[in-house]
């Protein structure tokens, strides 16, 4: 009989930690249906006022970043301001019996200008045309030289 018991000693061992652990971990039933009104009512109070604020910091963290040493809000690039137009002399055209023209280009616009003395290209104004260099004014300030090439 003892030989018998000794046999079955480990499996009782084991079915009694078993049992203890089971109502160790097993949950106890409590009446819930008195406690878990308010609780749930509190709760719910608690998330839907929650979520407002959760709204109000979202905003706040677009504005200012978390991740930046300085929160400072990100500062967005300028967009780079388009060139200013130049005035290119391309070449003079010199005829005994007519006015000497020259062909000029703003480097903003494709277009070639066949002009004159006294004639207005955009915002400048021909004064002189040379046999190597015309004169011109942007803007109505002072007169300044244009070579051929440069």
């Amino acid at each position: 009989m003892i030989d018998k018991l000794r046999s079955i000693l480990p499996l009782l061992i084991l079915g009694f930690f078993g049992l203890a652990a089971a109502a160790v971990w097993m949950p106890r039933s409590v009446d819930s249906s008195v406690t878990a009104a308010p609780a749930l009512k509190e709760l719910d109070e608690r998330l839907s006022s929650g979520s407002q604020r959760l709204s109000d910091l979202i905003e706040v963290t677009n504005d200012r970043p978390v991740f930046h040493a300085s929160r400072r809000p990100v500062a967005t690039p300028e967009a780079p301001k388009a060139p200013e137009p130049v005035l290119q002399l391309l070449g003079i055209i010199a005829e005994d019996n007519a006015d000497t023209l020259a062909f000029v280009k703003v480097s903003t616009d494709g277009t070639l200008y066949r002009i004159g003395e006294g004639e207005t290209v955009g915002r400048w104004r021909i004064l002189e045309v040379g046999t190597d260099a015309i004169t011109v004014s942007k803007d109505g300030n002072a007169p300044y030289t244009l070579r051929i090439g440069g």
